[in-house]
């Protein structure tokens, strides 16, 4: 079967935080079936500037996401998201497909056309004030 789009969100959380509410906001963000979860893994930011990867068994309000991992978020992925969060802390690495997509290229070539970027553009949107 072939996927969508993939993309790698890092969410932090102080470690005695990250619990269902991550859980609930993930749920509700795939529950259209536009998004859906391929992969998740829960990355510890360590003193030392390591990170290692911690089982969601032993995060209890997380193990429900447990038949969500895959193992495509590599040992590789662990490090780079691990240099994005302060030492004590978790942070939750979700590998998202972007499944509308799929129905978009289908229309879009239904019209002898084709999709030819998707690019992400990070930070969350700023107000324009008029001048």
């Amino acid at each position: 079967m072939a996927m969508g789009p993939l993309e790698l969100v890092v969410l932090s959380f102080p470690r005695d935080r990250l619990d269902d509410g991550a859980y609930a906001t993930l749920r509700k963000l795939t529950a259209g079936g536009e998004m859906r979860v391929v992969d998740v893994l829960v990355v510890r930011a360590g003193a030392d500037g390591r990170a290692q990867a911690v089982e969601l068994s032993e995060r209890p309000g997380l193990r429900g996401l447990a038949g969500l991992t895959s193992g495509l978020i590599t040992a590789v992925d662990v490090g780079e998201v691990g240099l994005l969060v302060d030492d004590g802390t978790d942070a939750l690495a979700v590998l998202l497909e972007h499944r509308w997509l799929r129905e978009l290229e289908r229309h879009v070539a239904g019209a002898r056309g084709s999709v030819v970027a998707l690019t992400h553009i990070p930070g969350a949107p700023v107000a324009v004030t008029p001048v």
